[in-house]
């Protein structure tokens, strides 16, 4: 039952009050306990600040599951706020926050919030996340002078544009997977401090980014990518972990070789048809190569030119031909005498302790067995 602004107050019926919340500092952090109703009329929602009272002195709000639809004096608690979490209820509007200017970290994960609104003079914001909500638009951001703002989470709504984030300077993590977004615009380029760029799961079919120099993590799983471009290595050299997972990729060009802080690498799922030597990635420790078109056994002695590599997945791939037991042994042999210190191949965790014999000095590795 949804609860309109200036309505008179629900009947015990309707609206069954609450529990108290458990003593001590933690119960504002505890999962609330939905209050019992005996009637079968349809769900029942809840109003922060009405049916879930608000402490003046309360610095941190968080109230999870507990169905609450709309948001109401806040203002009792006002500038001291400085924490609204409300994860998996049902708001539908963000509102009542004109008195909370310190709010610091605003958290309505998976809500029904349609747009983004009534935040603007909420100046001091760190953190924003309104994923999993139905908002269409980030335009309403642009008029937000949200100069602290270093985590952006908005994943899983309707999203088709990004031009309202450019202006936040201080941008580390900004999260828009599970979008409808077709392609990034160059004025990204803008968020000169972005470190981490998730934009798995959209529509976006061509790998062209600015230059972004801080940026360390980037995900564009699960889009339309069918071919390299040059400029996205030079433009994103800084990279340490890449997840290009879920496309259509064919073979690495030479440009990989400029990525040479990588560490973590997925390209699962592509077109890929051989495993490419690039000894610059002297760091990478993570490769994913599994649901691919690698049929040539012999490729595998390529993994050598990664010396720190400590997990690898191949497999599904043609070179491991499932079901034949020989072939298998073949292929696990291959990757043991390729990377003699690999720790995770495939499903398997490797780990044991051999001796090796170098310049006739005997020292002990870490060497491989299934664990």
């Amino acid at each position: 039952m949804d609860v309109e602004s200036g309505a008179e107050a629900p009947q015990t019926e309707d609206f069954p009050p609450p529990p108290p919340p458990p003593a001590g500092p933690s119960a504002r952090r505890a999962r609330v306990q939905l209050p019992e109703h005996d009637h079968d009329d349809g769900p029942t929602y809840y109003r922060l600040g009405i049916d879930y009272p608000i402490d003046a002195d309360d610095e941190e709000i968080h109230h999870q599951c507990a169905r609450i639809k709309k948001l109401e004096n806040l203002d009792s608690v006002g500038a001291k706020l400085r924490k609204l979490c409300l994860v998996a209820n049902c708001v539908e509007k963000i509102e009542s926050l004109e008195t909370n200017i310190n709010l610091e970290h605003l958290e309505l994960y998976q809500n029904m919030v349609k747009k983004i609104e009534n935040i603007s003079h909420l100046q001091n914001l760190t953190v924003l996340d309104l994923s999993f909500n139905k908002i269409r638009s980030t335009e309403p951001l642009a008029a937000c002078p949200f100069e602290h703002l270093e985590k952006l989470y908005l994943s899983s709504n309707k999203i088709t544009d990004v031009e309202g984030v450019f202006h936040f300077y201080k941008l580390k993590m900004l999260e828009l997977g599970s979008n409808r977004i077709r392609s990034v615009p160059v004025q990204i380029s803008a968020l000169v401090n972005l470190q981490e760029l998730w934009l798995g799961k959209n529509k976006i079919a061509s790998m062209s980014l600015p230059p972004l120099p801080a940026l360390r993590h980037l995900s564009l799983q699960n889009n339309r990518l069918e071919s390299w471009e040059p400029a996205f290595f030079r433009n994103l050299a800084g990279l340490t972990h890449l997840y290009l997972g879920h496309n259509n990729l064919p073979d690495l060009p030479d440009e990989f070789a400029l990525l040479t802080s990588l560490i973590e690498v997925d390209l699962v799922r592509n077109a890929i048809t051989q495993i490419k030597p690039i000894p610059e990635l002297q760091n990478l420790e993570e490769l994913w190569l599994n649901d691919n078109q690698i049929d040539d056994l012999t490729q595998i002695a390529n993994l050598s030119s990664f010396p720190s590599l400590k997990t690898i997945y191949l497999e599904r791939n043609p070179i491991q031909d499932l079901g034949n037991k020989q072939a298998e042994e073949r292929y696990r042999e291959a990757i043991l005498q390729a990377v003699p210190y690999i720790q995770q191949l495939d499903a398997e965790r490797l780990n044991v302790e051999l001796k090796v014999i170098s310049d006739g000095a005997e020292r002990h590795v870490m060497g491989i067995r299934r664990a």
